[in-house]
């Protein structure tokens, strides 16, 4: 499976078991074909009175014609498999099919209520499933079936959507509290606070340490989302302790330093794949920071030097020289080509 890259669209290919399926099922309706039509014709009679078949066996004829039919099948059940394939994008979902009269259905993103995905004993042994789209609009279901690694493409659809929906000004408290019920994961992590420490009672730099280490794992890995304000168990803390710390005390103030710390700890060059949203939850403002996967590799700038990072599950794992070098040679090739 592709790695996923929000600024751009997803091309995803059905499994290949779709293929051994479909040739099973028109394998034994060709022969049940075959069959019915022997009883009903006298094949060997009717090549007998053909000018050219005449004079050849009537097995050759038969073998041959079975050739030709099991290469037909071949063929049209790849290329059917071949062009037919699931365009995820940023905004809506996209589903192209045939082979010489191309059918394409769009499904907006926005007008989707709940992803979910679902395997059976074949899909969980060869890693495919299909993925439910429920439409708040028509109540109906849309299924996207034999789709390779379900869960990761249910969490990539979800988190696009709630994009999809913010991009269009709309999200309010119960789109972040959507995100929030998520729980934390690969591409999703809660923050407290920024800088303020409630603990010590005091302004705590590492806690911004922090924040830019997942903000860099993010960047290195598929992108994600980080909502400050929000404790680990998903309960509201808001902003309003960090506020407070500022010399400019709102939502400004906290985007002005956010930026000094960023680009003092990743670089500027990094910063337009980074955006902040204040939204409130419960009467407390939170920030969502919304990041897209960086093309190029993302270093924590430290005093002592510079640290990589990348996302493992739902945690953040700094890797050694030797474990980044082929880390970037592996996830960056493509995107450095």
């Amino acid at each position: 499976m592709d790695r996923f890259r929000y600024d751009s669209s997803y091309l995803v290919k059905k499994s290949p078991v779709v293929i051994v399926k479909t040739f099973i099922v028109l394998q034994m309706t060709t022969v049940v074909v075959f069959f019915l039509s022997a009883v009903l014709l006298d094949y060997g009679e009717i090549l007998a009175h053909l000018p050219f078949f005449g004079s050849v066996s009537f097995y050759v004829v038969e073998a041959v014609g079975i050739f030709l039919i099991e290469t037909v099948l071949v063929f049209y059940i790849f290329f059917r498999w071949y062009k037919e394939y699931y365009n995820i994008k940023s905004d809506k979902v996209i589903y192209n099919k045939g082979i010489l009269f191309r059918k394409k259905t769009v499904i907006p993103l926005k007008t989707v209520h709940s992803v979910s995905y679902r395997q059976g004993p074949l899909g969980r042994l060869t890693k495919y499933g299909a993925v439910d789209l429920a439409d708040k609009n028509s109540d109906s279901i849309i299924t996207l079936d034999h789709i390779p690694e379900p869960k990761q493409y249910t969490e990539l659809i979800i988190q696009l959507r709630d994009l999809a929906i913010s991009s269009n000004g709309s999200v309010n408290s119960d789109v972040l509290e959507n995100i929030i019920s998520e729980g934390e994961h690969e591409r999703l992590e809660f923050k407290t606070s920024f800088r303020w420490d409630a603990g010590q009672n005091k302004v705590n730099k590492n806690l911004e340490r922090a924040t830019m280490k997942t903000i860099a794992a993010l960047l290195n890995s598929n992108g994600g989302q980080l909502v400050i304000g929000i404790d680990d168990s998903g309960n509201v803390v808001g902003l309003h302790q960090d506020y407070s710390s500022l010399p400019k005390k709102n939502f400004d103030g906290f985007q002005n330093h956010f930026t000094n710390v960023f680009h003092s700890m990743i670089g500027p060059e990094f910063r337009q794949l980074v955006e902040l949203t204040a939204h409130k939850i419960k009467g407390l403002e939170c920030c969502l920071v919304q990041v897209t996967p960086s093309a190029k590799p993302a270093y924590l700038r430290l005093d002592n030097g510079e640290e990589f990072y990348i996302r493992t599950g739902n945690g953040t794992t700094g890797l050694k020289l030797s474990e980044t070098s082929s880390y970037i040679d592996s996830h960056f090739r493509a995107k450095l080509l």
